[in-house]
């Protein structure tokens, strides 16, 4: 009998240090390079990865007018994202779209403010992203509007045209806006970019992380625990 609650102890014991480790050691911030280049695609879109962590930053090179770099993200706190792309070079005149994990458009941006060329996407946005889960996250240079159905023509571009100042928040209300995403349509002469830009991110993470209610159903678990010990204690003794 005192064998076994001598077991019994370094179980309740183990339980609580582990459970402490987790606490005290929050996710840290991750960067994320693009390798190689980026797929354009969900089916093809490249997915940060790396130490479990909150995703801070992603870093990449728009190499012509017509690419698109699409990012696979998990999205942790959908209140809280948000996306804002800088310049590294300095002149990438950008677009910033999120799509649903389907490649259904959600939202996006081609100018943040007057006078700026990059493009920013903010939180709490009423399109913005509901629920958290999986999502793709495309930038672009200017003139390679996302397209859906079999066709790169106007009548299947997922977004309207807009007119100057270019700062609105854009939704999927194009001709193509009802349908997930296909390619992009392409500009005629290819020309070489080589922009490096920055994403500043939040909300999102390398890949899941518990949530504050699991945080709490941990110290929960532990509160039972201890009450399981006493009551244990009580009958060896």
């Amino acid at each position: 009998m005192k064998l076994n609650a001598i077991h019994f102890k370094k179980i309740t014991v183990s339980v609580p240090l582990f459970t402490l480790a987790l606490l005290a050691n929050p996710a840290h911030a991750v960067d994320w390079t693009e390798i190689g280049d980026a797929g354009q695609l969900v089916s093809t879109a490249q997915m940060p990865t790396g130490d479990e962590g909150r995703l801070r930053n992603i870093y990449g090179t728009i190499s012509t007018n017509n690419d698109v770099d699409l990012f696979r993200i998990y999205i942790s706190n959908p209140t809280t994202f948000s996306a804002g792309v800088s310049s590294t070079s300095g002149n990438l005149d950008s677009g910033l779209i999120l799509f649903n994990e389907g490649g259904y458009a959600l939202y996006g941006n081609d100018d943040a403010m007057l006078g700026t060329r990059v493009s920013s996407l903010p939180a709490d946005h009423v399109n913005g992203p509901q629920a958290a889960g999986w999502y793709n996250l495309a930038i672009f240079a200017l003139g390679t509007p996302p397209v859906s159905g079999d066709g790169f023509t106007p009548d299947h571009y997922m977004f309207p045209n807009v007119s100057s100042p270019y700062t609105q928040i854009l939704t999927a209300t194009g001709p193509g806006g009802a349908s997930p995403l296909t390619g992009w349509a392409q500009l005629e002469d290819t020309v070489a970019l080589n922009e490096d830009y920055r994403i500043r991110l939040s909300g999102v993470t390398v890949s899941p992380v518990p949530e504050p209610e699991t945080y709490a159903m941990l110290l929960a678990g532990l509160g039972l625990m201890g009450t399981i010990v006493r009551r244990r204690k009580g009958v060896i003794g």
